[in-house]
């Protein structure tokens, strides 16, 4: 599979690459990226063919989205598509001296308050395009609006009404306009995508973690009506933070923290089964999406060139049929959950690598 081959986004005239690069490690997730790395990673895949991009003002408090425009802002804008995300607001913080931005190893010193408030739809876009350096994006993601970040359910209700009343204004006049091609929600939580469809008949969602090789619990009751209603699924997440890239050995990290047994017997399960077929465990995960007619692009998180390097080798991986009918005989995939067929197109690895 060609990482610059494009799918249609759900019902929109958008098309965007099958493959593309998500940048919140860049945002100094998990340890703090020297600026030299985090440009060669960008570079590397950009020498791969990669043309999709999706950053977020949360990646490193304004990290992710400086780091992708310095990457991509003398590049010829026709030549890829970019997204980002809206309901957080970036500031200067009240008091430096006690500013606390621990959720990030590095990142920049920037406090941030969640608005999906008409004002605060585009006060965030203008100013992501100001991080950026480049004066339009593709598709905005509504962020993190989940059960997640308001576990409070008369909060979270409060959140969505604030979207209702304005945020979902905004975004359709940026897409009126012509500013945007495209609205979406990135999803991070069970049950998010049938809350906002009840509201609201977005163009895409972006799928983290909750559609992998590993967990599929979202495939009957949310995927399936997000295709029927016209919604396309861009897929990030793919090994859970982790673990389906490492298997079960060393530091394993399933959802941004140390994975339980439970999740580790059953990750080591799957590397058996791809170990008797001679598969990478990593490529089994960053193909498996591709089985769903419904997705149009699946995002890899890299932190470092190599990472880049090694995925598009995943991408291009071959995966006999065989590998995917022994997942289901052994309990690790149900029946009804779609996989990719072995005539998966493939190409060749662009000749820079």
């Amino acid at each position: 599979m060609n990482p610059s081959q494009t799918r249609q986004l759900g019902k929109t005239d958008l098309q965007i690459p099958v493959f593309g690069v998500g940048t919140c490690p860049l945002g100094d997730l998990f340890e703090e990226i020297p600026e030299a790395d985090a440009s060669a990673t960008l570079e590397a895949a950009w020498d791969g063919g990669i043309r999709l991009y999706d950053t977020a003002p949360w990646y490193g408090l304004g990290q992710g989205e400086h780091r992708t425009g310095r990457a991509l802002y003398r590049r010829p804008r026709e030549d890829f598509v970019l997204s980002t995300k809206v309901g957080r607001r970036l500031f200067r913080p009240h008091d430096r001296a006690t500013f606390d931005g621990s959720k990030w190893k590095g990142g920049l010193a920037f406090d941030h308050v969640h608005d999906y408030s008409y004002d605060g739809i585009l006060r965030s876009y203008e100013d992501s395009l100001q991080r950026l350096g480049i004066n339009k994006v593709d598709v905005l993601y509504i962020h993190d609006l989940d059960s997640g970040y308001f576990p409070d359910e008369a909060d979270l209700l409060a959140r969505l009404r604030e979207l209702e009343n304005g945020g979902f204004r905004a975004l359709e006049e940026l897409k009126s306009s012509g500013e945007i091609s495209a609205i979406g929600a990135g999803i991070n939580e069970r049950g998010m995508i049938n809350r906002f469809l009840d509201r609201y008949p977005l163009d895409a969602f972006l799928v983290a973690s909750r559609y992998t090789l590993l967990e599929q619990t979202i495939y009957a009751d949310e995927l399936l009506r997000a295709q029927r209603e016209g919604a396309g699924i861009v897929i990030g997440g793919v090994f859970n933070s982790g673990i389906l890239a490492t298997g079960v050995s060393g530091n394993a990290r399933y959802e941004y923290s140390t994975a339980p047994q439970a999740v580790l017997d059953r990750v080591g399960r799957l590397q058996a089964v791809a170990e008797r077929h001679g598969v990478p465990l990593a490529a089994a995960a960053l193909q498996f999406p591709f089985g769903f007619d419904g997705v149009a692009s699946v995002l890899s998180g890299p932190s470092r060139a190599g990472e880049i390097i090694q995925n598009l080798k995943y991408l291009q991986h071959p995966i006999p049929d065989d590998f995917w009918l022994e997942l289901r005989d052994e309990g690790l995939l149900d029946d009804t959950i779609p996989v990719p067929s072995a005539k998966l197109a493939v190409a060749a690895i662009p000749s820079a690598l």
